[in-house]
């Protein structure tokens, strides 16, 4: 039929309206319905007119497009209240996440005084009373909430409620003995592998996983994991959560509280580990660069003073071995190191592949000559944002993939020679701590060329901010 050719053409061409305009003239016929609301509503997404999805998806109560309904929720949900609206109603799939997660045996009510007293264990599973309600991390046998020193259950309970809880912010004991081992908040993506690689051969692993369904997909991690821990010997330990939970109490996508969130089933083990020191794969785009597209002096910075000295005041040493690095660099350091055919960061694929249509597939799996769709919503969404996220890495990934003419309007950075993104930065150097600076460096560099003076990066300031 011609108006279904000239209606597909339409969509493949973007051409949104025309394309819906197409397909409400076939809605009422049969065998052309299900096509045709398929393109109406995903057309609205693409412009995303998510208040029109929403609308047409429960109005023809069409279960095969629920998903777009829930993504549109989601959107009209994190960006109502990213521009502070008050008792935006959440979406009833974080509704119902919230209400179905389990709840301990013994309740116990929250303590903004005595913050350590907000954790309790049954068996191996280990509770945390927050104001919301309960999240849980599943720890490996032997572990004992009783041999844990308060001031890390203090320090986990800062990264999890940071900033909205100030109470979590009050001085530790610092009585803590240090340890002897050396840990890494593992995502098993090519930031904190490249992390891994350069950390000592001994480096624990610890990998969080969720305990809940969502979208991310754990397989392409887990495919990582194994290849780590049978071909290359490490040491590698998992646990479940739903810690990442607590951001939807306070109106936020589901994700890690803060910055250091991430490790924080780390943070609980210090002791039972023995661990000297916790590990993040946090790569230059948020260390020496702003958000990615702004540079500071990030040694000096509030933030990075404030939570080293927390981390201290715990007992714990916080390492930051690809701070100097790109994730560019990152990519080369495990090119090198032949993982690469086992390491996706991908959060959405099969175990096998990058789903192709997320912001990772276009700029971590695209630059290693990965399918994916840069015309897909997601990354097509992302690189019209201004400013656009992880803003240098993604200017290195279009220019290597030849795709500046999908943002005209960013050509004056594109004129820029961003070959230096894959080399480190030399002033990294001085952040790492003693114990393990000089193992650290030496690998980083077998791997990767340092900037040359005067330091590019030192420029940056991409959108005059």
């Amino acid at each position: 039929m011609l108006r279904r050719l000239l209606m597909r053409r339409a969509y493949n061409s973007q051409h949104w309206e025309k394309a819906r305009s197409h397909a409400f003239k076939l809605i009422n016929i049969p065998k052309e319905q299900q096509l045709a609301r398929s393109i109406i509503v995903r057309s609205f997404f693409n412009q995303r007119r998510y208040e029109d999805v929403i609308k047409y998806v429960t109005d023809w109560k069409d279960k095969t497009l629920v998903t777009y309904e829930e993504r549109a929720r989601d959107y009209l949900w994190h960006n109502n209240n990213q521009n502070n609206a008050v008792n935006f109603e959440p979406p009833p799939r974080i509704k119902q996440l919230q209400t179905k997660q389990p709840r301990p045996p013994i309740e116990v009510d929250w303590n903004a005084s005595a913050m350590a007293d907000n954790f309790i264990q049954v068996g191996e599973r280990v509770w945390f009373r927050h104001p919301d309600g309960y999240v849980f991390w599943d720890m490996p046998v032997g572990f004992s909430l009783n041999k844990t020193h308060p001031d890390l259950l203090r320090l986990t309970a800062e990264t999890l409620l940071y900033p909205w809880e100030k109470s979590t912010q009050k001085p530790f004991e610092g009585t803590r003995s240090t340890g002897n081992n050396v840990g890494l908040s593992y995502s098993a993506g090519t930031d904190s592998t490249a992390a891994a690689i350069v950390m000592p051969e001994n480096t624990i692993l610890a990998y969080h996983r969720r305990s809940y369904t969502s979208l991310l997909d754990h397989r392409n991690a887990e495919r990582m994991i194994k290849h780590m821990k049978q071909d290359r010997g490490k040491e590698v330990v998992l646990i479940d959560s739903n810690h990442e939970l607590i951001r939807t109490f306070h109106n936020k996508q589901m994700g890690f509280s803060s910055d250091f969130a991430s490790g924080s089933h780390l943070i609980l083990l210090a002791d039972y580990l023995d661990l000297a020191g916790i590990a993040f794969g946090m790569p230059i785009d948020n260390t020496w660069l702003w958000k990615g597209r702004k540079f500071r002096h990030f040694q000096k910075s509030e933030f990075f003073q404030y939570w080293k000295n927390r981390f201290l005041d715990a007992g714990l040493e916080l390492y930051l071995p690809i701070a100097g690095v790109s994730e560019a660099g990152a990519m080369i350091i495990c090119e090198k190191y032949g993982v690469t055919p086992f390491l996706n960061s991908c959060m959405r694929g099969d175990g096998l592949e990058g789903c192709g249509r997320c912001w990772k597939c276009f700029h971590k799996n695209g630059p290693l000559g990965r399918p994916f769709d840069i015309d897909s919503h997601e990354i097509s969404t992302f690189l019209q944002r201004r400013p656009m996220p992880t803003t240098t890495h993604a200017l290195w990934a279009l220019q290597t993939m030849n795709y500046g003419h999908k943002v005209p309007d960013l050509d004056h950075l594109l004129d820029r020679d961003y070959s230096w993104w894959t080399k480190v930065y030399p002033h990294s150097k001085e952040i790492l701590p003693e114990l393990w600076r000089e193992e650290t460096w030496m690998k980083i560099c077998q791997y990767l060329e340092l900037m040359d003076e005067p330091y590019e990066v030192e420029s940056i300031n991409h959108f005059s901010e």
